[in-house]
């Protein structure tokens, strides 16, 4: 396992771009803020680095592991939210949909409006464009 730097009472962590989002670095940043100071600084196009430093005293090795584990948390709650968000969607639509049954007419109709509404717009562009001249035929 590589050690992680330390300095003047920080301790260096660096993370992958490529395999931990900006997003789940970020997340993970804002849980520690109770317990350490933090500063992020970018090392070259794929990775950045969070420096750490405890609030009160404590193990700097502990502290950096702790983040790691924040960080993987967040990077598969993220990578979980992707993957699950048409799912997510469908339900929070069934659920309300299902309490209020009159939304469904509603939304039908709507749909229906706009579809009606774009093919009208269609429908006058291709009004509108000039006719093309009939090609002639050789003899």
């Amino acid at each position: 396992m590589k050690k992680f730097i330390k300095a003047d009472g920080w301790v260096k962590v660096p993370v992958q771009t490529k395999a931990y989002p900006l997003q789940a670095v970020y997340s993970a940043g804002y849980v520690f803020m109770d317990k350490a100071y933090l500063y992020l600084d970018l090392e070259g196009k794929d990775k950045v680095v969070v420096w750490l430093k405890p609030k009160a005293k404590a193990d700097l090795d502990k502290l950096a592991m702790e983040f790691c584990q924040e960080l993987l948390n967040y990077a598969h709650y993220f990578s979980s939210l992707k993957v699950n968000a048409e799912s997510t969607k469908l339900l929070l639509q069934r659920a309300l949909f299902s309490a209020a049954p009159s939304m469904v007419k509603e939304a039908e109709e709507k749909e229906i409006q706009d579809l009606i509404r774009e093919l009208e717009q269609e429908e006058e562009k291709e009004n509108s464009k000039p006719a093309k001249p009939a090609k002639k035929g050789k003899k």
